[in-house]
């Protein structure tokens, strides 16, 4: 797989009365600009044949919206050895020392996004100025797997000490976040913010002021770190990931290294160690396919049809509960459209519209919405109990009750009121899409579009066919998820479609052993290695256990040889219980005298046994060609349940822990020492 070549352009620039060499990072392809091997090798020969005589100082940026999106993971994932992945982080650190190393003052214009080893190419330079619209400042890596390996934590420590730098490298990276630029600037990462108009000529104008003694940057405001901030980060990695991925923690160690090196250079050799040893690694690995899978999956989704989308300018939501106002409040903030709501009762629909006045009016007040834009949204949600509104929608979507005998009726009784060429689509998480439409007149025009709880957060919608849905409904149905920022996967209609269907599995093994009176708290901790979000009970009692039961009681009628029903959780709802667990996480009283006297448990084998499970659950979805392949139930665990990057989903863990073969070339064999 070859590198996508960044070129670096030299010219001179005269401003103010100083010479500028200016290196600019550019990508002749239209790709976002990355560092792999040829890359770094291109920039350090310009660095390295610069013609200093005369130059006041040298500085660095991009072009267009991005500075530099770090490292080329393509070129960077062909390492097999650790002599190869240390090469990685040794030529990096080389390269960009270079810059450091020159004996002008030198500057990075950062005019755009700037992650990973972009970051630390720009933390090379003396002064930093960023483009106001700049969203995107971070370290990626320890999401990825790896650490930061080009200068990025000792250069981080000595502007912001321990704390700011693992916040910015271990939490903030395993939650995704990024910096903007007024952000950074609060921080002390960069020295000034400026408009994006004109950037280059004003970044010019900070370096010659500078240059000048015109002006300073701006003052640190120091740091008082102590050995607990770190323990403390430590401590929440324990609790969240109990070990699992090796990356936070190295990154943790380099930054201890770090405050104990009082600002120095650092420990390169420390550095280039830790990552390649990740590198090769088979967390690293899933979560670069991970990160991969996200980005090009969600940009081409499997099973798009080219057939021209029909245009969607106003929206029905039938229903009036938490999902139904959920889904009215995405789709008017989302696609700026009319949305019109319906239920049986007009206390419902009141309550539905001040619950959304609720969620406008809090993200006004954090600052992701400005009052205009929300009153806006707000005026185009409308409600009542009329459901001929829909007369002119061009799409109608129900969130009532997970039932096939009440969304059959919603859709008899709609089909009616709307234009024939209106799109219906079902929420559905686990009913068959066809038998939905059995008694539609045109069953063509209804398709399965799943949303997550809370639908603002989560970016997963599950597109569900049905053997009569029409290729126009199918184009329209991805098209509608992308202009909701969703990314979309295409599934068959088979019973709970992806992530029910594997989560439902996994309870019914976890409630089958606790059944059986193994003990309920090793069964329910057995995954906790793996470092997923929430254990099996915590996760049922979030989704709670009425519905969950629903689900499986679908599941054991499509697939009875491999899904139960629990006797403990039948018991559990009809006595009214919120779940299995108490608000310490332990089985609560009331939920114990449910249950069989509990024995001990291995917990290896239960953990064999429920990988076991899903595995087996996972080549079933596959045989059926539930969807096109293992990337689109990985995709589907990452975006719809939460699952960790270093898991890689689920099929990669499975490959390592149970001897499956969904992906064996994401493991790299490395040869033995000698």
């Amino acid at each position: 797989m070859s590198e996508t070549v960044t070129e670096t352009r030299t010219t001179f620039v005269d401003h103010d009365g100083f010479r500028f060499a200016l290196l600019t990072l550019e990508n002749s392809g239209h790709r976002p600009v990355t560092l792999g091997p040829a890359s770094l090798a291109g920039y350090a020969a310009a660095v390295s044949d610069l013609d200093l005589a005369g130059v006041d100082a040298v500085a660095v940026t991009g072009q267009g919206p991005v500075f530099c999106a770090g490292a080329d993971l393509k070129s960077m994932t062909q390492a097999a050895t650790p002599q190869q992945a240390e090469a990685v982080a040794r030529q990096g650190l080389e390269a960009l020392g270079q810059f450091a190393a020159l004996p002008v003052p030198t500057f990075a214009f950062i005019n755009g996004t700037a992650l990973g080893g972009g970051l630390e190419l720009a933390l090379h330079a003396d002064h930093r100025t960023a483009a106001d619209s700049v969203r995107a400042l971070g370290f990626p890596e320890v999401r990825l797997g790896l650490v930061p390996g080009w200068g990025g934590i000792p250069r981080t420590f000595a502007l912001l000490g321990a704390a700011a730098t693992a916040r910015l490298v271990v939490t903030d990276s395993l939650a995704g976040k990024n910096l903007s630029a007024r952000s950074a600037a609060d921080l002390g990462l960069v020295d000034a913010v400026l408009t994006d108009e004109g950037f280059l000529a004003a970044s010019l104008d900070f370096a010659a002021g500078i240059l000048s003694g015109r002006s300073t940057a701006a003052p640190r405001a120091g740091f008082a770190d102590t050995p607990a901030d770190l323990d403390a980060v430590r401590t929440q990695l324990d609790a969240r990931l109990h070990g699992a991925a090796p990356a936070p923690y190295r990154a943790l160690q380099l930054i201890a290294e770090a405050a104990a090196a009082a600002g120095s250079a650092g420990n390169e050799a420390a550095e280039i160690c830790a990552f390649g040893e990740l590198l090769l690694s088979d967390e690293a690995r899933a979560s670069i396919y991970a990160f991969q899978l996200t980005q090009s999956l969600a940009k081409k989704p499997a099973g798009r049809p080219d057939e021209e989308p029909l245009p969607v300018r106003s929206v029905g939501v039938v229903g009036a509960g938490l999902m139904a106002s959920q889904l009215a409040l995405v789709f008017a903030q989302q696609l700026r459209v009319p949305v019109r709501i319906t239920d049986l009762s007009q206390d419902r629909i009141d309550a539905a519209m001040s619950w959304i006045a609720g969620q406008l009016d809090k993200l006004v007040n954090r600052g992701r919405l400005k009052a205009a834009d929300a009153e806006a949204i707000r005026a185009l949600i409308t409600g009542g109990t009329d459901k001929a509104a829909f007369a002119h929608c061009d799409v109608v979507i129900e969130a009532v009750f997970e039932e096939l005998a009440v969304k059959r009726a919603v859709f008899e009784q709609l089909e009616p009121h709307v234009r024939p060429d209106t799109l219906l689509l079902t929420n559905t998480s686990s009913l068959s899409i066809q038998a939905i439409g059995a008694t539609l007149a045109r069953p063509e025009r209804l398709i399965g579009f799943h949303f997550f709880n809370p639908v603002g957060v989560l970016p997963l919608v599950e597109i569900i066919t049905a053997p009569q849905t029409d290729e126009t409904t199918l184009a329209t149905a991805f098209e509608l998820a992308r202009r909701l920022r969703k990314t979309a996967v295409l599934t068959t209609d088979t019973a709970g479609f992806v992530v029910n269907r594997v989560l439902t599995r996994l309870f019914d093994e976890v409630l089958a052993l606790i059944d059986e009176g193994s003990d309920p708290g090793v069964v329910d901790h057995a995954l906790d290695p793996f470092g997923l979000p929430m254990t099996p009970l915590e996760l049922l009692q979030f989704i709670g256990p009425a519905v969950q039961l629903h689900i499986c009681e679908t599941m054991h009628q499509a697939y009875p040889q491999r899904f139960g029903v629990s006797r403990s959780l039948t018991s559990l709802v009809a006595g009214g219980l919120p779940g299995y667990l108490d608000h310490h996480g332990g089985i609560s009283p009331a939920t114990a005298a449910l249950l069989p006297a509990s024995k001990a448990a291995n917990p290896d084998k239960v953990r064999a046994s429920l990988l076991g499970a899903l595995a087996e659950e996972v080549t079933a979805m596959l045989d059926e060609s539930v969807v096109a392949g293992p990337e689109q139930i990985d995709l589907c665990m990452i975006l719809g349940a939460n699952f960790p990057f270093h898991t890689g989903g689920l099929t990669p863990l499975l490959d390592r822990e149970t001897g499956s073969a969904f992906h064996p070339k994401l493991r790299v064999p490395i040869p033995a020492a000698g």
